[in-house]
């Protein structure tokens, strides 16, 4: 069902023809099994210690090439310790974190290029107060009232509900800002500089989103320390505007929006990394591979060299990339297409085969395994982190299928989390969609930075989380509007809490009595006598009284 809500309008990329592309990229976090025609295996291949590939040149043995009793391999040792690059002291709150991933260069950026557009459209308004340049507190406050309505699930509601005033509002909106402004910002945002775009288009069709995106990624990279067990997927950001490079999936639950290659701890679920597909590139630094080999290789840059392990579906997974990632010191477990030329006849599906059956064939480095799960199906896995024909004694399944479901769905999870508590809303400009999916996605690294840090202090669920940084974004914002005048009563109420009030500093009260300085703590002599020149405290001991007499008092007074 559609919302009722009126679509916010922009004039991003007004002239590009709205092209939709069919994405041959049609993943599931569980397996899919499809059929192929049957192919009779050679029965002479079966008296052999080897499978041989369909391209005659790859062979599989039979068992295993390595001793069962040999020691680990180096390839499976992990010398890494996952979690958080920052301290207890670096991460103080919600906000910390939230800025460590969505920084406060990228905020101020934003807020640099909205005043500019916003000081060409001021002209368009009678009252200066309908069209004034964003305060970076009002900036933050904004970004706390879309946290805000996604924990609510209002991102698809009417704007006019959230601000109603018959009670079923939501109150700190309206103290926060109004119903028009909300609007107006959220019209005005602006992540470049619109009089050069069209110049710097020519060589990058995300020019309107680039320096704000290469900002995130970098924090997303430098911020954390994945774990051993990683998985690359994509996500799709809905979207049905004018865009070039809008993809159409099948299989995710919106079908038509904006691809992101993404690397996902599997343990975790933090973002590591993320690359946005926008087609061909024009000529220049950006034009780059778009093929399965050279995306894994470039959202793995960072962590390769360190053991960690791969996980991903059949449309990355290849025997090049497999020995590529092992030069790289890096394994990887996924399903393979069953039209590679690698894979031996005897591995394909067949009608014969029994259900719950298995086949392997290794290779010094190399593991390939196929199971069928049912009749005439088969589902082939490759392996270069497992090496054994190890099966589950209770589904009849090959451990590196278990391993592979276990992990496979990291980038699945981020995005289901994303769409739980979004904060995105209707509109036709794409880059406003990139930034509610970067947002979304701020959201649950901040999340884990925070819990990982603050442990005696971590949030039991994200909603908590998010709640709380909403409020706390929004609380600088809230003590400005509580000094404002003309506010209706219930929004002054509200506001009290938030006011500022000076607190009178007292002189700390003099001493009555304290320690003769002369005896010092060996006596330790309590006296209530002070001298009128040092204004010390002396004991009896130590003060000389003069007697005169009231004549001489006055006398030496007057002179």
């Amino acid at each position: 069902m559609e919302s009722s809500e009126e679509e916010v309008g922009g004039d991003e990329d007004d002239n590009e023809v709205r092209i939709v592309n069919n994405s041959d990229h049609d993943s599931n976090s569980c397996l899919e099994y499809s059929s192929f025609e049957d192919s009779d295996s050679d029965d002479d291949n079966i008296e052999l210690e080897y499978f041989i590939g369909k391209d005659k040149a790859t062979k599989w043995s039979k068992t295993p090439l390595t001793s069962k009793f040999a020691k680990t391999k180096k390839k499976n040792i992990i010398n890494i310790t996952p979690g958080s690059k920052f301290t207890t002291e670096e991460i103080q709150n919600e906000v910390g974190a939230f800025h460590i991933i969505f920084s406060d260069k990228m905020v101020d950026e934003i807020i640099h290029y909205t005043n500019m557009y916003i000081s060409t459209v001021q002209k368009n308004y009678k009252r200066d107060r309908d069209a004034k340049f964003i305060t970076k507190n009002e900036m933050m406050a904004f970004f706390g009232l879309l946290f805000l309505s996604g924990i609510k699930k209002g991102n698809h509601t009417n704007f006019l509900e959230l601000w109603a005033t018959d009670g079923t509002g939501i109150e700190v909106f309206r103290a926060c800002m109004s119903c028009n402004r909300f609007l107006f910002i959220l019209n005005s945002m602006r992540f470049d500089d619109r009089t050069t775009r069209n110049y710097r288009r020519s060589e990058d069709k995300l020019t309107a989103v680039r320096s704000m995106l290469d900002q995130f990624v970098y924090n997303c990279k430098t911020s954390y320390c994945l774990s051993e067990y990683l998985t690359i997927d994509e996500m799709l950001v809905p979207f049905r505007g004018r865009c070039s490079f809008i993809q159409y999936i099948p299989s995710k639950p919106a079908k038509y929006g904006l691809k992101i290659f993404a690397l996902v701890d599997a343990k975790s679920f933090y973002t590591g990394n993320l690359e946005i597909y926008c087609g061909t590139q024009p000529d220049g630094p950006y034009n780059m591979s778009s093929k399965p080999f050279d995306i894994v290789m470039r959202l793995l840059d960072n962590v390769t060299g360190s053991n960690r392990n791969l996980t991903c579906d059949n449309w990355y997974t290849s025997y090049p990339l497999a020995t590529e990632l092992l030069k790289k010191q890096t394994t990887i477990v996924g399903t393979l297409r069953k039209n590679k030329k690698e894979i031996p006849v005897d591995f394909q599906p067949h009608k014969n085969k029994a259900v719950n059956s298995s086949f392997f064939g290794f290779q010094k480095e190399i593991m390939i395994t196929s199971y069928t799960p049912k009749k005439n199906k088969a589902v082939i896995l490759l392996s270069t982190m497992h090496n054994d024909t190890s099966v589950n004694s209770e589904t009849k399944k090959p451990e590196v299928i278990h391993f592979y479901n276990s992990t496979k769905g990291g980038v699945d999870t981020v995005d289901q989390m994303c769409g739980n508590y979004s904060v995105s809303r209707r509109t036709r400009r794409w880059p406003l969609s990139i930034f509610f999916q970067l947002l979304n996605i701020a959201g649950i690294n901040a999340n884990i930075l925070y819990n990982n840090t603050q442990i005696e202090k971590k949030h039991k669920n994200r909603r908590s989380f998010l709640k709380s940084l909403s409020m706390n974004l929004m609380n600088n914002h809230l003590s400005e509007r509580s000094q404002m005048a003309n506010l209706p009563t219930d929004i002054k109420h509200f506001l009290s809490k938030y006011e500022t009030k000076e607190v009178d500093v007292q002189e700390p009260p003099t001493k009555i009595r304290s320690r003769c300085y002369l005896c010092g703590r060996a006596k330790n002599r309590v006296t209530t006598i002070k001298c009128s020149s040092c204004q010390k405290f002396k004991c009896k001991e130590h003060v000389k009284a003069v007697v005169r007499c009231e004549r001489c008092i006055i006398s030496q007074d007057s002179e």
